[in-house]
């Protein structure tokens, strides 16, 4: 019978970071249970293994498909498959958020060959996707979340998930394919390694369990830290928002709503065809419940139109907070430096 390959393939925003924690922390005790779990270079990782998945690998593929180069990823599945074999594994396990893409099925068909293959993926609402998408990357380049909302909602693309899916359908058998829904409410217990461990046929696996992570910064956050670009290289610098989350102790936790009943409705309609097709490709009826349904009240009462000019009137005051934030990780990094200098923990 053929090793199954579980190939976890995103997307960006939906969980992947949790996952592949839980994958890292759990590798060798996947591995008693007859599990592999594949590093970086689509290698199986060992007890020594760092947190290192393949996104960075098949980037580089990616990068060869838009440069319209051949992608040829027989020989890494190959190998693959005979380390599976030499390990006497009954599964291996690939996560890679990058996957959750159009171009990714076809060069991913040649895995058929030495693998029964199941894709898993999750996906959240587009209004809560745009947010999080928001505070996670563009707000470093000094965007507000309305200007994004602006210009994601004037664009032609009416859909975030359909392009991919429907490449994987094209591909691969419907059931092959599992896409979830990234809410307590439709997760195992309410836990999304739980989820995935059922996804990937482990029913009551004795697994060391996670806290959630990669959380987006919540909105009033990163709309502080965008009247600051400059603090960071590019939208995936983390070092200023990882000095904010090792000493800011709501992170994470703030509640309130960026945006108005109006607005998630708005956003909705955008989405309103793609959802529809989800429903009816993915799901049996009801199987959601009314997972579109909007709040009666607003939890952001004063947030502007989603087509209203940001009215932000404390750029100065949220600047100088800024600068004295890296600063501060600045002189925490001096210090840290002299510290390991002079051999003091």
């Amino acid at each position: 019978m053929a090793v199954k390959l579980y190939l976890h393939i995103g997307y960006p925003k939906c969980g992947s970071t949790t996952i592949q924690e839980a994958l890292h922390i759990n590798r060798m005790a996947l591995r008693k249970l007859g599990y592999g779990v594949c590093d970086g270079d689509l290698d199986l990782m060992n007890a020594k293994s760092s947190h290192e998945f393949p996104v960075g690998f098949f980037r580089k593929q990616y990068d060869a498909v838009r440069a319209g180069k051949a992608v040829d990823l027989e020989p890494a599945f190959a190998k693959l498959a005979k380390s599976a074999s030499r390990e006497k594994l009954k599964a291996v396990v690939i996560s890679a958020e990058n996957l959750g893409a159009a171009w990714a099925p076809s060069a991913l068909a040649c895995a058929q060959q030495y693998f029964d293959c199941k894709f898993i993926s999750y996906f959240r609402r587009q209004d809560d996707w745009l947010v999080s998408s928001w505070a996670q990357w563009q707000f470093k380049s000094g965007e507000s979340l309305q200007a994004y909302l602006t210009r994601r909602m004037r664009s032609a693309q009416r859909g975030v998930y359909k392009n991919a899916l429907a490449a994987y359908l094209a591909e691969f058998p419907r059931e092959k394919i599992s896409l979830r829904f990234l809410s307590r409410a439709h997760l195992k217990d309410g836990d999304l390694a739980t989820d995935f461990w059922r996804e990937i046929g482990l029913s009551q696996p004795d697994l060391q369990p996670v806290q959630s992570k990669n959380i987006s910064f919540s909105a009033p956050l990163a709309t502080v830290l965008k009247e600051s670009p400059y603090l960071f290289r590019d939208a995936h610098d983390n070092k200023l928002t990882s000095f904010i989350d090792a000493h800011h102790q709501y992170r994470g936790k703030v509640k309130k709503d960026p945006l108005t009943v109006a607005q998630r409705r708005e956003i909705l309609e955008k989405f309103q065809a793609e959802n529809r097709w989800i429903e009816e490709t993915f799901f049996t009826e009801g199987e959601l419940g009314n997972w579109r349904a909007l709040p009666e009240t607003d939890g952001a009462q004063d947030a502007p139109q989603i087509h209203n000019k940001d009215s932000s009137n404390l750029r100065g005051l949220s600047e100088a907070l800024n600068l004295n934030l890296a600063v501060l990780r600045s002189l925490r990094e001096d210090v840290d430096k002299i510290k390991r200098s002079l051999g003091l923990k």
